[in-house]
């Protein structure tokens, strides 16, 4: 962090606080480019956020005061600089909605707890959407005011240009373009007085003593209510089952028709356009985010995403909209690169969860159901990262396998932890144990750690009574 930056944001501290913060530091950077950090002073907490992007800064603070005007749960805003890139607000700790989503197995008792979340947060969503709009000044909204098509062919040409071009699908350009003005067209007949959240996701849905606060809605304009309950239940890393969106988007429309008048069996008929819609602008995301940046976990999430796009696209049967170019494309995005994922399949005996991860981006997130296990450190092994033959490989690429295996002391790792594994796998199952989590990280969590979890599960395979889920958090698997 640069001094003039550190000035800045000590400077807002005091001015709030009376004393300067004893430290300043960086939080985890999520998918935006802003930068945010945290200052603590004795029992005093605050989070600093950097944005040179003024106008945004601007439309955020003013949703904040209007929001927390109207008694909504958002964050304190304490103050801005003088050149407005820098801005203080109250702290809400570190635990979102999506760390509770994420330790989820849907089909446990425990899930209720989840949905009970969803539920008051969807509740809350109710009220920014309906009594949030009443009095906003919509003409200060960033970088658009409303849900138009110009938005809409925005997040459109996002996915061609950003995921479906770099992925290698192929399609016919101008047909495309002609669904995606039909598609758009179709979304633009929903009444659009409410606010449009724009983001609304798990997290952006912060948790204090099990109440939800919001964040990150900035880019929030006038538009439709269906968007964001479908970027909410569509999330890809939320793996929501079916049988919970149902039971949530019904809960949903009963809470909003409880602020306005809605048609509740139309919203259920338009809601798979919705939710379609904003699967086709989260792999666009996900794309510019992985492919163009290189910012590779986003990329990880691209299965689930793809897997979502299934149910949706045989609900368009009960819809009136043909998409006779687009239904193909999106036909091949599931093909390609949807997964079954097992996390929420019923399983009478010992499941192992291996998980290769950088540590750059932070350690796996600590499963909920049974806690702890072991993450094992790889970065003492041979890196064939740091030679450019191997850079764009993984380590389930034999050529990398084959360096691997070359070098003695990467054997010698991998049968200690074999072993240690195996002594409690069997300890586990004698004990009835239903869950273990282990986790191998390396620098990048390219090269190493996804050859030691392929190694792992590859040797688990031949035990019984276990199964073995495994997540490259880092690459597409």
């Amino acid at each position: 962090m640069n001094n003039s930056l550190n000035i800045t944001l000590a400077t807002l501290f005091q001015d709030q606080f009376g004393v300067l913060p004893q430290s300043i530091t960086p939080l985890p950077q999520g998918g935006s480019d802003r930068k945010y950090y945290r200052l603590v002073a004795n029992s005093q907490s605050a989070i600093g956020a950097y944005n040179p992007d003024i106008e945004e800064n601007r439309t955020f603070i003013y949703f904040t005061k209007h929001f927390k005007g109207l008694g909504f749960p958002v964050p304190e805003f304490y103050g801005v600089s003088g050149d407005e890139t820098t801005y203080l607000l109250s702290d809400l700790g570190d635990y979102t909605l999506f760390h509770s989503f994420i330790c989820t197995l849907w089909d446990s008792k425990s899930a209720q707890k989840s949905v009970d979340l969803s539920k008051l947060t969807l509740a809350l969503l109710a009220q920014f959407q309906v009594e949030g709009a009443k009095g906003l000044d919509f003409s200060k909204c960033y970088p658009k005011s409303q849900f138009d098509l110009q938005s809409i062919m925005w997040d459109f040409n996002y996915f061609k240009y950003s995921f479906l071009k770099p992925s290698g699908i192929r399609f016919n350009e101008s047909k495309l373009d002609d669904d995606f003005l039909a598609f758009a067209n179709v979304l633009l007949t929903q009444p659009a007085t409410f606010f449009h959240y724009r983001d609304f996701q798990s997290r952006n849905v912060m948790l204090v003593d099990n109440k939800p606060y919001f964040i990150d809605y900035q880019g929030g304009r006038r538009g439709p209510l269906l968007y964001d309950v479908a970027s909410f239940l569509y999330q890809a890393r939320a793996n929501f089952p079916q049988r919970v969106k149902d039971e949530l988007l019904d809960f949903y429309l009963d809470k909003v028709g409880e602020l306005t008048p809605i048609d509740k069996t139309e919203s259920r008929l338009q809601f798979p356009l919705f939710a379609l819609f904003r699967v086709i602008q989260t792999l666009g995301a996900y794309g510019y985010r992985g492919f163009f940046e290189r910012r590779t976990h986003f990329l990880q999430s691209v299965p689930l995403a793809a897997k979502n796009l299934k149910p949706l696209l045989d609900q368009l049967n009960h819809t009136k909209l043909k998409l006779t170019a687009l239904e193909p494309v999106l036909e091949s995005i599931y093909n390609k690169y949807a997964v079954t994922t097992e996390q929420s399949e019923a399983f009478d005996g010992l499941t192992v969860e291996i998980t290769s991860f950088s540590f750059k981006k932070g350690y796996p997130m600590e499963n909920a159901e049974h806690g702890g296990g072991f993450v094992f450190d790889c970065r003492s092994l041979s890196n064939p990262g740091r030679l450019n033959q191997y850079k764009m490989l993984t380590g389930l690429d034999s050529q990398v396998i084959d360096y691997l295996k070359q070098h003695s002391e990467v054997e010698v790792f991998f049968e200690k932890v074999k072993t240690l594994v195996f002594e409690t796998v069997s300890v586990y199952k004698s004990r009835g144990f239903s869950h273990l989590s282990v986790s191998f990280g390396c620098t990048g969590g390219q090269h190493r750690s996804v050859y030691m979890a392929s190694q792992l599960a590859q040797s688990l395979q031949s035990v019984a009574g276990v199964r073995t889920i495994v997540n490259h958090r880092e690459i597409i698997s």
